[in-house]
C-alpha cells in the first residue's frame, strides 16, 4: 500500500479507522525498534543450549536444509540406534581331532 493510499484513508477515516492505524503503526514500531543480533547464550544450562539449536535446526530444515534434517534427529534421537557387536571366543584348536569333544562355556 503507498503512503498516498494510507494518507487518503486517514482523511477520509473515522476514529475507528485512526486508532487501527495506530495501533499498527505502532506494533511495527515496537517490532522494528527491538534489538537485533546474537543475544547472550548461557553455555553451562546444556537443556536451553540444546533446546536453542534444536530450534535452529528446525527452521533450517523447514528451509529445506538436508543436513539441519539429519542432526535435528540426531539430536532428538529418532534415528534408529545401533545394534551392539557380540563378540563370541571360539577355540579351534582341536576343530579337526576325532572323538574330542571341548566345551567352553561362559
Amino acid at each position: 500500500m503507498s503512503a498516498q493510499t494510507i494518507f487518503s484513508e486517514l482523511q477520509e477515516g473515522d476514529n475507528k479507522k485512526l486508532w487501527a492505524y495506530a495501533q499498527e503503526l505502532a506494533e511495527f514500531r515496537r517490532t522494528s525498534s527491538a534489538p537485533k543480533g546474537r543475544r547472550t547464550v548461557d553455555f553451562d544450562d546444556k537443556n536451553a543450549l540444546r533446546l536453542d539449536v534444536m530450534e535452529h535446526l528446525y527452521e533450517q530444515s523447514d528451509k529445506g536444509n538436508a543436513q539441519a534434517s539429519e542432526k535435528l534427529a540426531k539430536i532428538a534421537g529418532l534415528t534408529e540406534k545401533s545394534q551392539d557387536i557380540l563378540i563370541q571366543v571360539v577355540d579351534f584348536s582341536n576343530a579337526y581331532e576325532q572323538d574330542n569333544i571341548t566345551t567352553t562355556t561362559t
